[in-house]
């Protein structure tokens, strides 16, 4: 396959008439323009250009190429054209990728407001523990409760995710309210599989580990706090579902360390096609509202 670059220099020969016009429009030497088109001949096996004292004109063959390279650059703007007119459009899909309780009890019922403004975006909101490969589109917005280290990205720091041991008043009616952390072995525990080990959930993951009455495991948001809620047990939960789930009260175990920074993602090459820009504005926007009451 010919090499595009050399074709440029030949549909620039041909369009300006001389090597030295050609140069000028290339911003090179015309010598370097001359060798190019001299080795598209021989690569080609055929002669291109007659050279005339007054210039260049095509021979047969020679117009017979400029004829396919047109269309090939005609081809080739009509895509860039449809490409830019994609990233501009306030239409199309915008997938995010969410922990599976932030996407659930909090993004998801902050979105009625976002389709009303833009109707024409379709969002596929996906709930997942790991991080995804932005670059190879698996999603175009991420919000992830650890820093990426993936090459490309485009990261801000949105909020907090601070934890707090829950239990619903069922449960404690019966079993009581543990006052340290030593009390959880006389209770059951509930537990929630969606979160990745780390040192700031360390000691209820630890706990969970080393306990003889674990009662109910599962990697559902929906259904972990649907357990807490018949109390079935006591079990962990971000800070931000005492908003949400008011029938739920915080047993007052020491949790400082339980906190997590939460970031929003995008790429670099697509943060700024305007439906995944209008998204991300969005979610940033929601953030700012809620950082104060929700994740700081």
């Amino acid at each position: 396959m010919q090499n595009w670059d050399d074709l440029r220099f030949f549909l620039t020969v041909a369009r300006n008439g001389s090597f030295s016009a050609a140069a000028e429009s290339l911003s090179v030497n015309a010598s370097t323009v001359g060798r190019r088109i001299d080795q598209l001949e021989i690569n080609l096996k055929c002669k291109l250009f007659d050279r005339q004292r007054y210039g260049m004109t095509l021979t047969p063959d020679g117009r017979h190429l400029l004829d396919h390279v047109q269309k090939m650059e005609k081809s080739a703007l009509d895509l860039d054209s449809m490409v830019k007119g994609s990233d501009e459009a306030l239409n199309g899909q915008v997938r995010i990728s969410v922990t599976d309780g932030l996407g659930s009890f909090w993004l998801t019922p902050n979105l009625a407001n976002f389709q009303r403004d833009y109707p024409q975006i379709s969002l596929e909101v996906m709930s997942e523990s790991h991080f995804v490969d932005l670059a190879a589109r698996e999603a175009d917005i991420a919000i992830r409760l650890s820093e990426p280290t993936q090459n490309a990205l485009k990261i801000r720091k949105v909020g907090m995710m601070k934890f707090h041991v829950f239990a619903a008043p069922a449960y404690l009616d019966g079993f009581g309210m543990p006052s340290s952390w030593a009390d959880l072995k006389g209770h059951k525990l509930v537990d929630y599989l969606g979160y990745q080990e780390s040192k700031a959930l360390s000691l209820w993951q630890e706990t969970v580990k080393n306990h003889d009455n674990v009662v109910f495991q599962t990697n559902s948001a929906m259904s972990f706090v649907s357990a807490l809620r018949s109390g079935m047990g006591i079990g962990m939960l971000p800070q931000f579902y005492r908003h949400t789930v008011s029938d739920l009260i915080i047993v007052d175990l020491p949790t400082d360390l339980f906190e997590m920074p939460i970031y929003l993602v995008t790429h670099e090459e697509t943060s700024q096609t305007a439906r995944i820009k209008a998204v991300k504005d969005y979610i940033n926007d929601l953030f700012d509202r809620d950082r104060k009451s929700w994740f700081s």
